[in-house]
């Protein structure tokens, strides 16, 4: 079975946020393409179950960069706020100061989505935990400094209260 259809199937069984989880985590590992998960879709929308799909595959981007991303895209949507920008590149002199996760360029205000897997994964040879929080630290207050622009956090806790985030995201917004 080709992984598109294999992806499309599972996500069928799936809510909107988990499914759009499954199908950018495809994307992003280049299993398929856009095009060729629309080609799919169509050939399964009488199936049981595929309705809530279009959806999913309207929303699906392989930027996102892990299940958190994908979930927190779905909560910006379902709570009515602006699409943000992905994966985007802060530069200073031509040099990268970081890639945020997501980005409202033209309301000044950068989303960070900070999971402990992030710290750990990254740990660079001889650096502690605690190192690397320091590291991404500096890495916020640089991206603050070179765009002037604010900078939230948001964490796992968080999307479990998807009303309390999207409050604090339309008053920044909207600042």
């Amino acid at each position: 079975m080709a992984p598109v259809r294999a992806v499309l199937e599972s996500a069928s069984l799936l809510t909107v946020e988990q499914g759009l989880a499954v199908v950018d985590a495809g994307l992003n590992r280049r299993l398929y393409d856009a095009e060729r998960l629309a080609s799919q879709l169509e050939l399964m929308q009488s199936w049981p179950g595929c309705r809530h799909l279009q959806l999913v595959v309207r929303m699906a981007d392989g930027r996102s960069g892990s299940v958190a991303e994908s979930r927190c895209r779905y909560l910006f949507w379902r709570w009515g706020l602006p699409a943000p920008q992905l994966q985007y590149e802060v530069t200073s002199d031509g040099v990268l100061i970081g890639i945020s996760d997501f980005v409202w360029p033209d309301l000044g205000l950068i989303v960070e989505f900070d999971g402990k897997e992030k710290y750990l994964k990254h740990l660079r040879p001889g650096e502690s935990p605690g190192d690397a929080v320091f590291r991404e630290k500096r890495r916020e207050d640089a991206l603050r400094r070179v765009t002037g622009w604010r900078v939230i956090r948001l964490t796992w806790g968080d999307l479990e209260r998807p009303e309390r985030v999207a409050g604090l995201l339309r008053a920044a917004l909207a600042a």
